[in-house]
């Protein structure tokens, strides 16, 4: 048979292979002696070595993949061809001994970034034990990590002073480790840390750091941070509130961010239930008055109630206690919040001790926050609340009962509300209900249903758009659209990923 392709001229031949994943083009070998040349010379032309095809490795022995990884940048340097982004994932052995390219990945981020590259990921599943970036020069500025052990890394590390993003996840990362690695990244602008067990303490002090991230991060007992410049903070762990007990308190110090605007807070169960036998709580959104853009679950919704008892501060003397059940609430001013997501659990909570009607910390957030540019609002109810009851009040429900200050909060620049998983429960309506009062200029309110049918307290968006247009409304030009999740085409959160869905840490 006739090889037509071999005729084609050379330049089309190369710019055919360098479309191709890196095994298919090698395979090519087998056709002629002729193509050896050419998927090299594609291969030494691209700025840009990606191993993370799954197929690259499928079938091949440990050390054989090693073997190509290295060959591929051998030719590379040989052709002398700047390589600018270099990244490789590979599923590394779980035996002991039987080559888990700890000592290969070594000498492949040392050979990339000896060749000036910009962008190093590497990602081994399961983690190894022996990795060392310390031979990186200063040209690395990103540098991605996932199931890698760093126990093995010399301190201080170098090479790294040119390094401006850096995540880890899922990393044998421990707290002398990581300090290591920062103490050498005076230029870093973005750190991710994600389900990184070892970590108890995290210290980060950067003049320049604009985005963190600390993401399922379990142990972590001590949070401090002091960044300048910082811009985004997103936080998915066990620090979004302090307990006095200091045994199992969270100890956080969260410097001035004057820059700060895009904050997400979330704890690791979410939407839980408070514990009532502890008393005092400090909510970690307190630490960040400044966001412009924030995403609070509702564990974090707690007010403080300052405790005045200064015997209390033996334990801890960077922040105030606040007290669940005290007399003096905090009056909290968030000046520039203009829009606020809530991911909230049940609205149906009830204490045993309590009237039915209880208000749910929801409304303490709106009474004693200051909210005065706040222009978009929403609230994303759980998909499938634990406690989803949807029987009625004793008697009909009056908003005027929901008052816990001596003022009439006014929400004056709410222009948006959206609430997602909407079932049309008492509670629910009776949130939307105190809304409504309190938006003088709102220009719409959206009810997005929850998905699937049948579920307690569920009715159809006909019926929940009558109820809802008999509700008394501040704003006379408010727009009311009641839709199914398929049908809402309406504006989102500025963060859409939900961490507490998305995540399984361990």
């Amino acid at each position: 048979m006739e090889d037509r392709l071999s005729s084609l001229p050379d330049d089309l031949l190369h710019s055919i292979l360098r479309g191709v994943p890196l095994k298919h083009a090698a395979r090519t070998s087998a056709l002629s002696r002729r193509w050896v040349a050419h998927w090299i010379r594609a291969l030494a032309a691209s700025p840009v070595l990606d191993f993370t095809d799954s197929n690259f490795a499928y079938g091949q022995p440990p050390a054989r993949a090693a073997a190509t990884v290295d060959r591929c940048l051998r030719l590379h340097a040989e052709h002398g061809t700047p390589l600018h982004v270099f990244r490789v994932a590979l599923v590394s052995p779980s035996v002991p001994g039987d080559g888990a390219f700890g000592r290969d990945v070594v000498g492949w981020i040392a050979a990339a970034v000896t060749r000036g590259a910009r962008e190093v990921e590497v990602d081994l599943t399961p983690s190894q034990e022996d990795a060392d970036p310390g031979s990186a020069a200063n040209s690395l500025e990103r540098l991605a990590l996932g199931r890698l052990s760093l126990r093995a890394v010399p301190l201080p590390a170098a090479g790294l002073a040119g390094l401006r993003s850096l995540s880890l996840s899922h990393a044998d990362v421990t707290d002398e480790a990581l300090r290591g690695v920062l103490a050498n990244c005076g230029a870093l602008e973005s750190l991710s840390l994600r389900c990184c067990s070892l970590l108890t303490t995290v210290s980060v002090a950067s003049e320049r750091l604009r985005v963190l991230e600390l993401l399922g991060c379990r142990s972590v007992r001590e949070l401090r941070v002091a960044a300048p410049a910082l811009e985004s903070f997103a936080l998915y762990g066990n620090v979004i509130l302090s307990v006095t007990d200091w045994f199992d308190s969270v100890a956080v110090d969260f410097g001035a961010a004057p820059a700060l605007r895009d904050v997400y807070l979330s704890q690791m169960d979410c939407c839980g239930s408070l514990d009532r036998n502890i008393d005092y709580y400090y909510p970690f959104v307190y630490h960040v008055p400044q966001a412009r853009i924030l995403t609070l679950c509702s564990v974090g919704l707690v007010v403080p109630i300052f405790s005045l008892d200064s015997d209390d501060d033996n334990h801890f003397d960077h922040f105030p206690y606040a007290h669940l059940n005290g007399d003096d609430s905090a009056y909290i001013d968030m000046p520039n919040l203009q829009e606020l997501q809530l991911l909230m659990g049940s609205l149906e909570e009830e204490m045993s001790t309590q009237d039915p009607r209880f208000p749910e910390r929801v409304y303490y957030f709106f009474n004693y926050t200051s909210l005065p540019v706040l222009e978009r609002l929403f609230i994303r109810l759980a998909s499938n609340p634990a406690n989803g009851s949807s029987s009625e009040p004793d008697e009909d429900d009056d908003d005027a009962e929901i008052r816990f200050g001596p003022h009439e909060i006014v929400l004056g620049q709410l222009t948006f509300i959206k609430v997602v998983n909407f079932r049309g429960t008492w509670r629910e309506r009776r949130l939307v209900a105190y809304l409504l009062k309190r938006a003088p200029i709102l220009e719409q309110l959206v009810l997005v249903t929850v998905r699937g049918e049948g579920a307690p307290g569920d009715e159809q968006p006909e019926n929940i758009k009558e109820w809802v247009s008999e509700l008394q409304k501040a704003s006379c030009e408010a727009r009311i659209t009641v839709c199914r999740p398929s049908e809402d085409d309406s504006p989102n959160h500025a963060h859409t990923r939900f961490f507490h869905e998305e995540y399984c840490c361990t």
